[in-house]
């Protein structure tokens, strides 16, 4: 991005879109605390559903900011992104129906995961600088996939699934470097959203993978008051990457668009008090007062 362009001489996005987002993104955040709350198989089911209309509510968000500010070909590159995980996602969950089972990997859904971050780094050389890049950061990510490979090779063996978790995990680590080396952390928003999405991806890879094969890893107890083991906990990843999605929507407002209208106003403080005060009271109640010996 030009560092001569000004938030003065930035096009107006439409407050409500901006409002919008943020709502979504405080109800996604309530959502995931549900997963203590309801049954593993119904936060299952709503959670890849979130996961495909957040997708396209960021794609047609996208695409109106397209032709809001037409010179930024990244705005098309996110669409394109969101709507490869959208049309993914949904191929992922008919087949995980299919098979009765939710550990499918790797499929031809895994595309969609690696398509969203070859977008996005693609868009990150388009319109945004190139900054000397911190050696000791990159040391980092690189130590990260080394250990996170060696942690796969040590639990699950040299397969053609391994071998393709870790290019998975590859681009995730990549996508990140890139966000870094293009000084996307100087839009907090987009640059969390990327961090969301590539640790989101990586856990969802190593879920798949490797806790789902071994029984010991599986059923490791997450909370004393919940009867939710760590595999199962794990579908918490669905709701990480709708926040994801709408922490890069956000950047990309704030990185393309006037700043004064990132934040929905009283929506941002009247919601979550909502929510802490009334709902959740209300559904913890419900749990508790539920047979002890009824199933999830």
């Amino acid at each position: 991005m030009s560092g001569s362009e000004t938030a003065s001489s930035r096009t107006n996005i439409p407050r409500w879109m901006v409002s919008l987002t943020w709502v979504l993104f405080i109800l996604v955040a309530f959502f995931s605390f549900l997963i203590f709350l309801i049954p593993i198989g119904t936060f299952q089911l709503h959670g890849n559903i979130l996961e495909i209309m957040v997708a396209l509510f960021c794609m047609v968000s996208c695409l109106h900011a397209s032709m809001v500010y037409p010179g930024r070909i990244t705005l098309l590159l996110a669409a394109f992104a969101y709507l490869g995980y959208a049309l993914s996602n949904t191929f992922w969950y008919l087949l995980a129906f299919a098979h009765q089972r939710q550990d499918v990997f790797f499929s031809v859904s895994e595309m969609g995961f690696l398509g969203f971050m070859l977008f996005f780094i693609v868009a990150f050389r388009i319109d945004f600088p190139v900054k000397s890049p911190s050696r000791t950061a990159q040391a980092a990510l690189a130590a990260l996939f080394g250990i996170i490979a060696a942690f796969v090779l040590w639990s699950s063996g040299l397969t053609v699934v391994t071998a393709l978790l870790l290019l998975h995990i590859l681009v995730a680590i990549l996508f990140l470097d890139r966000a870094m080396v293009h000084a996307v952390y100087h839009y907090p928003l987009l640059f969390a959203g990327a961090c969301l999405w590539s640790g989101a991806s990586i856990v969802y890879g190593l879920r798949d993978v490797v806790i789902s094969t071994h029984n010991t890893w599986q059923n490791i107890p997450v909370a004393s008051l919940s009867p939710l083991r760590l595999y199962d906990f794990l579908s918490i990843v669905g709701p990480a990457i709708v926040l994801s999605f709408l922490l890069i929507q956000l950047g990309l407002f704030s990185a393309f668009f006037r700043a004064r209208q990132d934040y929905p106003g009283y929506f941002v403080i009247i919601l979550p008090a909502f929510l802490i005060t009334v709902v959740i009271p209300f559904l913890w109640n419900g749990k508790t007062r539920r047979n002890p010996h009824d199933s999830r």
